[in-house]
């Protein structure tokens, strides 16, 4: 008898420790931000990510918010609330070319748990529809918070991947003390290719200033409170900060001293299998000073060769959409022309065309090689 109510008991704390499945909130409609990427106002700066959900303890205490569509508060658990706002962050997201992830943390918990993070989709290419029930999948388990276990193995997710990638978590930041020292190891792994952004459930300042140094340490996202992504307008604001950016900004206005135009000089009957490349600096299409005297040295070439034409071809490095590094490899040629005529060539005899980042002379992911890809080829005509 006492061991058939031993196995009872154990029975009876597995499934309180499993816990049950979160209330599926009414949905805010998402705003959409698909014509805005169609205008051309915005294009995608971000290729891969993974959203964080915190599964402590903590999350299972009673939560009390504003809905928009109830008169009274909604009262719910955290992680209720904390699904909620994951599921309108994933409904905004608009329609890119994304690798996505989803993971928990929380600490082991006898018979129900026996690691600290888990992932619980991807990384896989992005569905907005798995991503959706995955969210919903997840359930509060540990007592403690090991946010930090979940940054390490994040970083570990998004390093291999191609372009840059961001991290979003939705925690609220209690009781995780080594989470900021992960966060800056992830940095140092990834350098420009991470940033980090957090949505801070509930307001303790405890909590808001362990995100705050999280966040901080990624050095390029942003910390925001829950209330301020409840609203379609908040969570856009917050999606469009995370995978949305401006063009590349229109070649700078001349400047009020223009380069020596270079006189002709006797004609030389050899035609080179190509004139000099010049090279840019990451995400940059400003000529810098050894690509000037690169320049003059085409102009000149093509000065003594007047029946002769040019095309400029922009090339990018890997990292990057194929979108923003067309517009940024077009931005490369137009440069790199407006400089030679700027030499003298006529116009009608300097073309240009971008490549993006579609033929590099480098395979390699390491800065070395990317710098040989940052460049303008100029092929005779």
């Amino acid at each position: 008898m006492r061991t058939k109510w031993l196995v009872l008991a154990i029975a009876a704390a597995a499934l309180i420790g499993l816990g049950g499945c979160a209330t599926v909130i009414k949905p805010v409609p998402a705003q959409d931000l698909n014509p805005k990427l169609k205008s051309g106002a915005l294009v995608q700066k971000t290729d891969n990510f993974q959203v964080v959900l915190d599964t402590s303890a903590s999350m299972e205490e009673p939560f009390q918010w504003a809905h928009y569509a109830y008169t009274t508060p909604m009262k719910t658990t955290a992680l209720e609330y904390e699904q909620h706002l994951a599921r309108l962050f994933n409904d905004t997201i608009p329609s890119l070319k994304l690798t996505a992830g989803l993971r928990d943390f929380a600490g082991q918990r006898w018979l129900t748990r026996n690691y600290d993070t888990k992932l619980w989709y991807g990384m896989a290419p992005y569905s907005k529809e798995e991503l959706g029930k995955a969210i919903y999948a997840v359930n509060t388990a540990g007592v403690e918070s090991p946010l930090e276990k979940a940054i390490d193995a994040a970083a570990l997710d998004l390093k291999p991947l191609a372009g840059k990638s961001a991290l979003i978590i939705f925690s609220d930041g209690l009781e995780m003390p080594k989470a900021p020292a992960s966060a800056q190891a992830m940095k140092a792994a990834m350098k420009e290719n991470i940033c980090i952004y957090a949505v801070q459930i509930g307001t303790d300042p405890a909590g808001t200033e362990l995100l705050s140094q999280v966040v901080k340490a990624g050095e390029c996202g942003v910390l925001v409170n829950a209330k301020d992504v409840s609203t379609a307008a908040g969570m856009a604001a917050f999606v469009e900060r995370v995978f949305l950016g401006p063009p590349p900004a229109a070649p700078p206005a001349a400047a009020a001293e223009k380069p020596a135009v270079v006189p002709p000089a006797a004609p030389a009957p050899a035609v080179p299998e190509k004139l000099e490349a010049i090279y840019f600096d990451f995400d940059k299409y400003v000529i810098k000073p050894e690509g000037r005297e690169a320049l003059k040295r085409n102009a000149e070439w093509l000065q003594r060769n007047p029946e002769k034409k040019v095309v400029v071809e922009g090339n990018c490095d890997e990292r990057g959409t194929n979108e923003y590094n067309m517009a940024l490899g077009q931005r490369r040629a137009d440069a790199a022309a407006k400089y030679l005529m700027d030499l003298g060539i006529a116009k009608d005899r300097v073309g240009t065309v971008s490549y993006g980042e579609e033929k590099p002379i480098c395979r390699e992911s390491s800065e070395d090689c990317w710098s040989k890809n940052r460049r303008d080829d100029f092929t005779v005509k």
